[in-house]
């Protein structure tokens, strides 16, 4: 079980990259942010609403992003979220850690950087 809340808590982390990074490009809703994480991952990345919200209303309560009801049509309302400069900061900083995490791992796995 231990092995899912780390998985688990991977996944999130790198959901909060991806859609630090969405939103750096334009403001979008939930489902465009799902529909944009499959598109610009060429389908390599999936999810599903009810597991993207969880991250983004972590990324609101950290004040990384903010968000704006749209009225869109006579009933519909939208959530648009948008990146705030906390979160451009913060971006930069986990986009820092996942190079510095993949770079170690793949250098294990091709069974480089051993001393001696």
């Amino acid at each position: 079980m231990a092995a899912d809340n780390g998985q688990n808590s991977f996944r999130r982390g790198v959901m909060s990259l991806v859609l630090l990074s969405l939103l750096k490009r334009e403001d979008m809703y939930g489902y465009q942010l799902v529909q944009e994480t499959e598109k610009s991952s060429g389908g390599r990345l999936t999810t599903q609403e009810g597991s993207l919200y969880p991250v983004l209303y972590k990324l609101l309560d950290q004040g990384l992003i903010s968000d704006k009801k749209v009225l869109v049509g006579k009933r519909m309302t939208r959530v648009y979220y948008h990146l705030e400069p906390r979160g451009e900061e913060r971006l930069q900083e986990l986009i820092r850690e996942y190079e510095e995490v993949t770079q170690g791992v793949f250098q294990i796995i091709k069974g480089g950087g051993q001393d001696g």
